[in-house]
């Protein structure tokens, strides 16, 4: 048999929705089925008043979440401006938790089994030998793989992911981030030098392949 939903109970407004489109919608969803919106919470009749203070407590819910986000942006653009890394390290470091002073700390270290196979990479590429192709190859030879998450397992790098390496400045202590440049505190794996070389090679070998 079919049962008809009376009522639809959320512990508050703000749970059923975090901007104001989408309460809107839901909303009007169930009051088209018939049903009617409780909040544990908040105090709210199926009446014109009670319609409107959900719609306050539903944009009440859209700018503490817009607020929230744009706070945590301004914290992570703080961190690259102190030369901590925003996000996700890349191939050849790990992003570390450490107790310093009695205190969790998140920073980046070098990949014990990754680092050398990218500062391999970079000298390898930089005396214009390899191709992105062959250097590949090469990577997968030495045994370099991807780290793995829960969902992916480790595997070997594309040439796509070689060429985003290739032309990372994370590499030499520099960090991009909101369009702008930073000095990082992480080790360099790559010396100025070298990164130069290779985006020289980079270079030659994309004006080559146009031609």
């Amino acid at each position: 048999a079919t049962h008809q939903v009376k009522f639809v109970i959320v512990h508050k407004l703000d749970r059923l929705a975090r901007n104001l489109a989408d309460h809107v919608e839901i909303t009007m969803a169930i009051r088209k089925a018939g049903a009617e919106l409780v909040s544990v919470v908040e105090s709210i009749d199926d009446t014109p008043l009670g319609e409107y203070m959900q719609t306050i407590f539903a944009a009440n819910a859209q700018l503490y979440s817009s607020n929230l986000a744009q706070e945590a942006k301004k914290g992570l653009h703080q961190k690259a401006k102190l030369g901590g890394t925003p996000t996700r390290a890349p191939l050849g470091y790990l992003n570390v938790r450490e107790m310093i002073e009695g205190r969790e700390v998140r920073t980046v270290r070098p990949d014990p089994e990754r680092a050398s196979h990218i500062q391999w990479a970079f000298t390898a590429y930089a005396t214009g030998a390899y191709t992105l192709d062959t250097l590949v190859d090469a990577l997968e030879d030495r045994g370099l793989v991807t780290r793995p998450t829960p969902k992916r397992a480790p595997k070997p790098i594309s040439r796509t992911t070689l060429s985003k390496i290739l032309d990372n400045p994370y590499y030499i202590g520099t960090i991009r981030y909101g369009g702008a440049i930073y000095e990082g505190r992480h080790e360099k794996l790559i010396d100025a030098d070298t990164f130069a070389r290779v985006q020289a090679v980079l270079q030659a070998h994309s004006n080559a392949k146009e031609r």
